[in-house]
């Protein structure tokens, strides 16, 4: 009996560097890469998957897409809807041309995803 205690022991010492490995690659895969940043400025072009905005210190173009989280007045409501209609709602729905707005990002090197994009003044429509 001690035998096989013994033996049931040594297996799994030898096979826990097996599951550690495992467990870190999948907390790699999970963690978000580049470092989070974050911009601020006016919006000079906005599409469904860009935004730029022009800043005190230079000028960003931001990757979007539906992982993008959008802070606008009323967007909640807009986007509650959608998602009861099945239908996707485009940054251009909630940011336009001439907002004041902060962007929390990723930066990837030669790509900029935004990840958080915050309405802080939204321009008046024309009447």
């Amino acid at each position: 009996m001690k035998k096989v205690l013994i033996l049931a022991v040594a297996l799994m010492v030898a096979a826990a560097p097996v599951f550690a490995q495992g467990k870190k690659a999948k907390s790699e895969a999970s963690a978000p890469a580049g470092k989070t940043l974050s911009a601020s400025g006016a919006v000079t072009a906005v599409t469904a998957d860009s935004l730029s905005v022009k800043g005190k210190t230079g000028e960003w173009t931001f990757a979007v897409d539906g992982k993008t989280n959008v802070q606008a007045k009323g967007a909640s409501h807009k986007t509650a809807a959608a998602k009861a209609d099945a239908k996707p709602t485009p940054i251009t729905d909630f940011v336009k041309v001439g907002d004041q707005v902060s962007v929390k990002y990723h930066d990837m090197g030669a790509t900029k995803h935004a990840a958080n994009v915050m309405v802080v003044t939204a321009k008046p429509s024309a009447k």
